[in-house]
Parts: C-alpha cells; structure tokens; sequence
C-alpha cells in the first residue's frame, strides 16, 4: 500500500466520480481499479471502502444540481426513505439467490434501457410531468423503492437506473432526473456502508485518497452536466448502459 497505489488509487476515484455524477456508473471505474491495485482486499472491503469515496463523492454532486434543479421537498424525502428501507431489504434477498441468475436479470434489464434509449431521441429531453404533485410522489417513491432494493441486492448501476426510472415513469429531464437519483442513491448507499463500517471493512489508508479523488471528479462532472444540459447527459447514460452490458456478459462469460 505505498503512495504510488495510493495516488493511482486517488485518479482512478477522480474519473469514477465524473462519470457517476453525470449519470452513474462510477462502478465500472472503481471496482475494476481497486480489485487490481488491492488484491489482497476481500470483496467486502473493496465494496465498502470505494463506497465510503462514493457516498461523499456523490453528496458533493448532489449539492452542485440542487442549486440549479429544483426539487419538491416532499418527493425528495419519500423517494430517498423508499430507497434506504428497500436497499436495506435487498441486502437479505441477496443472500438467498444465485449470483449469476442476478446477473442475466441485470443483463436483461440493461438492454431493454439501451434499445429504449437509442430509439427514443426525444428521451429525457424535456420535463412531463404530471399535473397531479400526489401522482409525482408516488411514482418518485416506486421508482426509489425498486431501485434501492436493486441497489440492495446488487448494487452496480443503481443510479443509472435511478436516472432511467426517474424520465421514464416520473417524467422528469435528465438534469431533474439526475439530481434527484444523487440524493435517493446516497440514502440506499448509506443503508448498507454503516453496516459494513461498524463491522471493519473500510480501509480508512485507502478510503482518504479515494474520497479526495471522487469528491474532485463529481464536482467537476455535476458541473459539466449542468453547463451541456439534457442532450449531453443522454449521450453518457446510453454509453454506461452499454458499458453496463459489457461488464457483465464478460462476468457470465469469465464463470
């Protein structure tokens, strides 16, 4: 663990928290990054010290759309307590189902988002939605339940799909969209990184350059999504879902 590590660790946290801020996916970056320069590391402390990086990385992001994307407060709070109660369920489904019937459901399920991406242009491209603010809520709290028990159960790609259910079933833009998904993902995250903290699986070496590296590249990537807008975030949410696609055939395909 010498500083060389460390730092790489520290650049590789920075691009994971770019891309995660923009629409997710940081986990494609990170996890890939820390099994190869932690080896040693068993799953659960790479799990929790990179998500001790996100959980900072992503609050930072969050805070960049919310002086720009206004939330109603109401949908914010049953969005974010859906997910942190369901994600808290997920974790004990995932103990119980086979890893790789998990995987082909991800498989499915991600390119079912690309197609549906690809062929709707006008996808997330401007605000729908409904006239009825109890209507938004409860779709909002669906959406963050669903999502969060994902996050639970399996955890990658939890915000890309957060940003996908908020424009498809809620009917917000992907700047709306993503901001809300920062905020529900920092609550399901939070859920599952205390259990894991208080039982000793953050490298607190490691999780220092990783937090200064993520919190760096999310609030460089929540502000460059802020300044291209809808379009932009739409091109970067078709390549994550993509890059979705591919990690985890080649995790079906290495079993």
């Amino acid at each position: 663990m010498d500083a060389t590590t460390l730092f790489l660790a520290g650049i590789a946290a920075f691009f994971a928290g770019l891309l995660d801020s923009i629409v997710g996916g940081g986990g494609l970056i990170m996890t890939p990054a820390m099994v190869n320069l932690f080896p040693e590391f068993p799953i659960l402390q790479v799990i929790a010290t990179q998500r001790t990086s996100s959980i900072f990385g992503t609050s930072v992001a969050a805070w960049n759309y919310l002086k720009v994307v206004k939330l109603d407060r109401r949908v914010l709070i049953v969005t974010c307590v859906a997910a942190t109660l369901c994600s808290a369920l997920g974790v004990q489904f995932a103990k119980r189902i086979d890893a790789d019937l998990l995987r082909y459901i991800v498989l499915g399920v991600c390119v079912v988002l690309a197609l549906y991406t690809a062929f709707r242009k006008d996808f997330g491209q401007r605000e729908r939605l409904p006239s009825d603010s109890a209507l938004i809520e409860r779709r909002s709290c669906a959406v963050g339940a669903v999502t969060g028990f994902y996050n639970g159960l399996i955890g990658p790609g939890t915000g890309t799909l957060m940003v996908f259910g908020f424009v498809g079933a809620v009917g917000f833009d992907f700047l709306g969209a993503s901001a809300l998904a920062k905020l529900a993902n920092v609550a399901a995250d939070l859920s599952s990184w205390f259990s894991l903290m208080l039982s000793g699986f953050v490298v607190w070496t490691v999780a220092l350059p990783l937090v200064i590296g993520n919190m760096l590249g999310s609030y460089v990537g929540s502000k460059l999504a802020i300044r291209k807008g809808d379009a932009f975030i739409r091109r970067v949410f078709l390549l994550v879902v993509l890059g979705l696609i591919a990690r985890v055939i080649w995790q079906l395909w290495t079993n």
